[in-house]
């Protein structure tokens, strides 16, 4: 028989019990939607943790650090000290020499030091220093490495001179106004709303734009060795009137103050330090320049660093590098482990829900092995006919077979499909339930969501500020179709050979 003949018999003898087959291939339908609907389950959860890393920074940055150097701190950004303070505690040091053979290593991609300024120091803008950010952090790493460690601008340029720095992404937002009580602008990026009373709806306020343009407005340096701060901030939060009398003009004499030019707009990652958000990046050269207008000493200390940031050319190789750091003598730290761990528990999620959902297409494959077991019996007269009129066995056994294929076929397209919509259903509704709610939170009592239509395409796409609770990839959908396929011809293939089996003649005997 040819296969065109095979696949005519085969639907002849489906449709012929519609009634069980139809049950058969609803048990299948149930269990792809099971496994696909579990599995999307964990997919949502691993789209959940990918989110929550990429808002920790850059994943593939190491910091480096000495023995006792607190490096938990300095990866946040943290208010670090001198690096002299720490770096002789342990057998190796953090210096030029010990950077550049860290850009040796393989699997680095890019290396810069981190110096933090380890003294008080003010920021001043505006015309008579009206604009005033006190206690400023300022870090110093080296300029060369700003693309190849990663480092995005949101505007602006580089620096170039030595009187050049960058600020931080929400730098400006720090600044306070000394003519209006002290005064700051507020910018709001959380996505949170305010309910209008005018409106009886939540709007989402619009962000206030900060006292000044960094990029366009030069900024003034306050520090020095015993700089305390800016007296006006101090008298504002009662930390005293400042300096007075003859101490006080002996102490202001000895601040430094020097005049920078923001160039340029870092985009804020925490993974490479606090400053790139609330803070002054300058080079590491300026910020030398600096230190020995404070402490003309420090010109014959040698140079050590808080830390050093190690990026690693791609993420897999993360743990690589970092080996290599800890078997030179040096500590380091990074988002690895905390990404294994997410990995692997997410992983366990999917296990198990995956088999709860393969419970259920075991369920339907007994369901095939039963409807096909049934078919022989009830078919034996018909296989001794076929064996007789000279059908190879071959051909017999084919046709069980793809009987018990398309059972299974036909069940995972459908499966995935009502898979499909089930998914889409669980996504919306968890979006309008989460706008339902923040509206109740904020007193607004009405959706003041997204439309229907919008969220039915953020659930399809998805989106940087989309949860998606249920996340079904192209190749689930295959995967599902092709093993419910799998599973009918294996449980089909017990009866297929139970038929080729029968004695021709005892068959054509048989009543059925």
């Amino acid at each position: 028989m040819s296969f065109a003949d095979i696949l005519r018999l085969c639907v002849q003898n489906l449709f012929r019990r519609k009634s069980r087959t139809i049950l058969t291939v609803l048990g299948v339908i149930v269990g792809c939607c099971s496994i696909v609907l579990m599995v999307s389950f964990g997919q949502g959860i691993t789209e959940q943790n990918e989110r929550s890393l990429k808002a920790m920074g850059d994943l593939s940055v190491v910091t480096v650090y000495t023995s006792g150097g607190g490096g938990g701190m300095g990866m946040m950004g943290g208010m670090g000290g001198a690096s002299s303070s720490f770096a002789g505690s342990g057998s190796v040091k953090l210096d030029d020499k010990a950077v550049e053979s860290f850009r040796s290593l393989y699997g680095v991609e890019g290396v810069t030091p981190v110096r933090n300024l380890q003294y008080n120091a003010t920021a001043k803008a505006g015309a008579g220093g009206r604009y005033i950010y006190d206690s400023i952090q300022i870090m110093g790493i080296d300029m060369s490495q700003l693309d190849t460690m990663g480092y995005t601008l949101e505007g602006g340029e580089k620096p170039v001179g030595d009187d050049q720095i960058l600020a931080g992404e929400n730098v400006a937002y720090g600044f306070m106004d000394s003519l209006h009580n002290g005064s700051q602008r507020t910018r709001y990026d959380d996505g949170s709303c305010v309910f209008n009373e005018s409106t009886g709806q939540c709007e989402t306020p619009e962000g206030e734009q900060p006292f000044f343009n960094p990029l366009t407005t030069p900024l003034t340096l306050v520090t020095g060795a015993d700089y305390q701060g800016d007296p006006y901030v101090q008298r504002l939060y009662g930390g005293g009137s400042g300096a007075s009398g003859a101490s006080g003009a002996a102490s202001q004499s000895q601040n430094v103050t020097v005049d920078l030019k923001v160039t340029g707009v870092l985009k804020g990652d925490y993974n490479k330090g606090y400053a790139t958000s609330d803070g002054l990046v300058m080079d590491l050269k300026t910020m030398q320049d600096l230190i020995k207008k404070i402490d003309p000493s420090a010109a014959s200390k040698s140079v050590t660093y808080d830390q050093v940031l190690v990026k690693a050319a791609d993420l897999s190789q993360v743990p690589e590098v970092e080996s290599q750091l800890k078997s030179m003598g040096y500590e380091t730290s990074s988002y690895e482990d905390l990404r294994k761990s997410m990995e692997e528990g997410t992983r366990v999620i999917q296990l198990i829900l995956g088999g709860i959902g393969a419970v259920s297409l075991l369920v339907a494959a007994i369901g095939i092995a039963n409807t096909m077991v049934m078919s022989v019996s009830e078919r034996t007269r018909e296989i001794g006919i076929m064996k007789a009129l000279g059908c190879y066995v071959r051909d017999i056994r084919v046709m069980f077979l793809t009987e018990a294929g398309a059972i299974g076929f036909f069940g995972g397209v459908i499966g995935a499909a009502l898979s499909a919509f089930v998914s889409l259903g669980i996504n919306v509704g968890g979006m309008w339930l989460s706008s339902m709610s923040s509206s109740s939170s904020d007193g607004s009592g009405s959706g003041g969501g997204a439309s229907f239509g919008t969220m039915v395409w953020q659930a399809i796409v998805g989106g940087e500020d989309v949860t998606r609770y249920s996340v079904i990839p192209w190749w689930l959908y295959l995967f599902a179709i092709l093993f419910a396929t799998c599973v009918g011809l294996l449980f089909g293939f017990g009866p297929a050979n139970k038929a080729v089996k029968i004695p021709a003649l005892d068959a054509i005997k048989n009543d059925q």
